[in-house]
């Protein structure tokens, strides 16, 4: 769990540093982006699908390998690919939808340097939140997965049949709680893209 952990960690990491900016970064060419078909709404949409898509690569990539190294069983390797993915979709969703709803355009005569700087983007209110937010994530799933198992090992609650249950239901309670993080700031940021007067 330390492994999936650190993984998580490496994503969010990634994600506040990289995909957070992506909305800002457009900076006072924004009105052109927004004239594509679809405007906004369609651009944000593809910032959240590509980011997904290579976070996904990354991090199922780096999750396998240390888990072959630590010589997991096969149904934790499973369970930990599985929740590899819904994380990558829900932090990368966290970050765009966060990014959208927070951007740091700059302003005054350092806008065009700071439209240009994603550290300095990322140093604001939104990537503060963005970070936060997304290991307030990590850690109630990695908690939530590793409960059962720590009510077997140490307190003996669960056998066979009934830790299976366990796990199951904590799934289903990670994917349900990764369904929202991502849809939350999503939805919202796509509404008020929007409303953006362009």
């Amino acid at each position: 769990f330390l492994n999936l952990g650190a993984s998580s960690m490496t994503l969010a990491t990634l994600t506040t540093r990289f995909v957070f900016p992506q909305f800002s970064l457009e900076g006072k060419r924004l009105w052109i982006v927004g004239m594509v078909p679809g405007g906004l709404r369609h651009v944000l949409l593809q910032k959240f699908w590509l980011s997904s898509v290579c976070a996904l690569t990354i991090t199922l990539t780096l999750n396998l390998v240390s888990s072959w190294m630590l010589k997991l069983p096969g149904w934790m390797v499973l369970l930990f690919a599985a929740t590899v993915v819904l994380m990558s979709f829900s932090l990368c969703g966290i970050a765009v939808g966060i990014g959208a709803l927070f951007p740091n355009f700059g302003s005054g005569s350092t806008a065009n340097r700071r439209d240009d700087n994603p550290a300095k983007i990322v140093s604001g209110f939104g990537g503060t939140l963005c970070f936060v937010v997304s290991i307030a994530y990590i850690a109630i799933v990695v908690g939530t997965l590793a409960l059962p198992l720590y009510s077997q090992f140490v307190a003996g609650e669960f056998t066979g049949v009934t830790l299976s249950w366990a796990m199951a239901g904590a799934w289903a309670f990670v994917a349900l709680l990764s369904f929202a993080a991502c849809f939350i700031p999503m939805s919202l940021a796509l509404k008020r893209v929007e409303s953006i007067e362009l």
